[in-house]
């Protein structure tokens, strides 16, 4: 997980984590992201990721939306 932080910084995306709540932004190709995701879910046979790709999307008590290319948060 460790690299995939790392990544995203710098790329510039954004990322957030909250106990095992996770959320970040991504601007490669869907396919790359759930190649991504799929491979994770390979690291440990106990952990699965459960992922919801999307433009607008809940974090804890926070919707976060993609409005062409700007980040906006409503709580």
């Amino acid at each position: 997980a460790k690299n995939i932080v790392e990544e995203q910084m710098k790329t510039g995306e954004f990322y957030g984590r909250y106990i095992d709540d996770i959320f970040m932004t991504w601007n490669r190709s869907e396919e790359e992201l759930k190649k991504l995701l799929e491979d994770l879910n390979t690291w440990h046979p106990n952990i699965k990721l459960d992922y919801k790709i999307g433009n607008s999307l809940p974090f804890l008590d926070v919707q976060f939306t993609n409005n062409n290319g700007t980040l906006l948060t409503s709580v």
